[in-house]
């Protein structure tokens, strides 16, 4: 194989972008980075493979070539085993994934966008696998060319700043975040610290094809490269040579535009964020993949905002909620925007399929469809608890912890309870005789259930009734704290309204439990 030279000016690009961005970063420790290159076969990925092997040592890259047979068309078997002796031909290992009839039918409706979803989960795969560390890098061969063509299906489309930006030239991957600017929808897992490299997209198409054949280096041809069913060869075939013959740098003009605009979109998600901490009405949890269950915001201050500041805040805490930014599209951001402004106020409304939002004279919350909209201040057993615990035990000394709340128990000498504990004014704790209070359970009311509440004399009734008769609104019903008797199943305390019944303190009662819920 024939190295490039450092006298060819795409080399020098790629350098450059090297520099500039940090395509690839060297450890201080000489460690070899693992890249996995994305190999079709076509000329702009044979053109990367070439640059990156000639630099593979300077930069201390462990190179491998992945290929994706599609299935889909004639001669896509040819292209693998050409990509395949190439690999061999230049020492790298190589990873093939041939799909089958099942996984092409069952992707997006879209060919295209399902071929590209399932061709870059495959290369994420295969990142993940071949790094032993969380750093792992994906090249692939978009070039100036395609960039231009994207910002201009952007522009088409009426993309926001963001879309407008173009591809960049170094994206790094949380688990939802799509692979290509223009590939909407494809939100698959991804590895932790994947990093996609996009190192020629300052090279032209022209450039690239010129330094194929400077170097002898062959190629395979994708027919559906021709095929103006699809948009961007439409735009490739039809409109951009029509454009070119009044702007002949077309392609420059775009790409000055997209790094142009992608500094205002920096600019622009740094005071989203500022922006989006200054109006938060208190401080959420998150849950455990990072993702909040809703977001309160100030109302008052979101109205002082600019337009564009208030969607900008509403798609990055749409965001932080896990919504695809596909699903935040223009008229449903600017209809949100026009019902907090308003004077009204709106019980949980649907956002997005998994997201509404509730309004109140002071504050707005964005929230999942089964959370509350706003924080109590009182303990509740919100619908991501009841579906990872659904119960917890709770031992004679010891204490359950739900978010900001603890839910303790002592067991004590009736002796030692306070005079005022029959009138004390904290409903949240009770004491109760710990001879009918056996194995005790945490956990949420169930429909038809029934319990004998204290000063009743014994008499029972469901719990929904006497929800009814205290006016706990319905849906805080199904997360409302309960404990009951893990061996009889007995309701013991409907936390915070009334104890039952039979666990009464009495006169014989020899020892008591002291149950309290407290905040942190």
């Amino acid at each position: 194989m024939q190295a490039a030279e450092p006298t060819d000016a795409i080399l020098r690009s790629l350098c450059a972008a090297q520099e500039r961005h940090q395509l690839f970063p060297i450890a201080a420790d000489g460690t070899w980075q693992p890249v996995v290159v994305g190999v079709s076969g076509g000329a702009d990925s044979v053109c990367l493979l070439h640059l990156l092997t000639g630099v593979a040592a300077r930069w201390q890259l462990a190179l491998h070539v992945a290929h994706v047979d599609h299935s889909v068309r004639a001669g896509s078997a040819a292209d693998a085993r050409f990509v395949e002796e190439l690999a061999q031909a230049w020492g790298l290992p190589f990873h093939l994934r041939t799909l089958s009839p099942e996984e092409v039918a069952g992707g997006d409706n879209n060919l295209e966008t399902a071929l590209r979803g399932l061709r870059y989960d495959f290369l994420a795969q295969v990142a993940d696998s071949v790094s032993s560390t969380s750093r792992a890098t994906v090249a692939v061969a978009h070039n100036a060319d395609d960039q231009a063509e994207t910002i201009l299906m952007h522009i088409l489309r009426g993309s926001g700043l963001a879309g407008l930006t173009g591809m960049r030239p170094v994206t790094l991957f949380g688990p939802d975040t799509t692979f290509e600017a223009d590939a909407p929808g494809q939100n698959s897992q991804r590895p932790t610290g994947l990093r996609l490299a996009r190192p020629l997209l300052d090279v032209s198409r022209t450039q690239i094809l010129q330094y194929l054949n400077a170097h002898g280096l062959a190629w395979r041809e994708d027919a559906t490269n021709q095929d103006e069913n699809y948009t961007r060869n439409r735009i490739r075939h039809q409109i951009f040579p029509a454009l070119r013959q009044i702007y002949p740098n077309l392609t420059g003009a775009l790409g000055r535009l997209g790094d142009l605009l992608a500094a205002e979109n920096d600019r622009a998600e740094a005071i989203n964020a500022s922006a989006l901490h200054t109006l938060r009405w208190d401080g959420e949890p998150t849950e455990e993949t990072g993702i909040s269950a809703r977001i309160v915001l100030d109302r008052k201050a979101f109205r002082a905002l600019d337009l564009a500041t208030q969607r900008g805040v509403l798609r990055l805490a749409g965001m932080r909620l896990g919504v695809p930014g596909q699903a935040m599209d223009y008229n449903r951001t600017d209809r949100l925007v026009q019902s907090i402004c308003a004077e009204e106020n709106t019980d949980a409304v649907p956002w997005t399929r998994s997201i509404a939002w509730t309004t109140e004279t002071e504050r707005f919350s964005l929230h999942k469809a089964d959370a509350l909209a706003f924080p109590l201040q009182t303990p509740f057993l919100d619908a991501r608890w009841r579906r990872l615990y659904g119960t917890a035990a709770l031992a004679r000394e010891g204490e359950i912890r739900v978010d900001r709340w603890c839910l303790s128990c002592r067991e004590i000498d009736p002796a030692d309870m306070p005079a005022d504990w029959q009138t004390q004014s904290d409903p949240w704790q009770v004491w109760c005789d710990a001879r009918h209070a056996h194995d005790l359970l945490l956990t949420t009311p169930r429909k038809g259930q029934r319990f004998a509440p204290m000063g009743m004399g014994g008499s029972r009734k469901t719990l929904g009734d006497f929800f009814t008769d205290r006016k706990i609104p319905v849906a805080l019903r199904a997360g409302w704290p309960l404990l009951i008797d893990g061996v009889s199943g007995q309701v013991i305390w409907l936390c915070g309204l009334r104890l039952a019944h039979h666990v009464r303190i009495q006169p014989n009662t020899k020892w008591a439990l002291h149950l309290q819920w407290r905040a942190d």
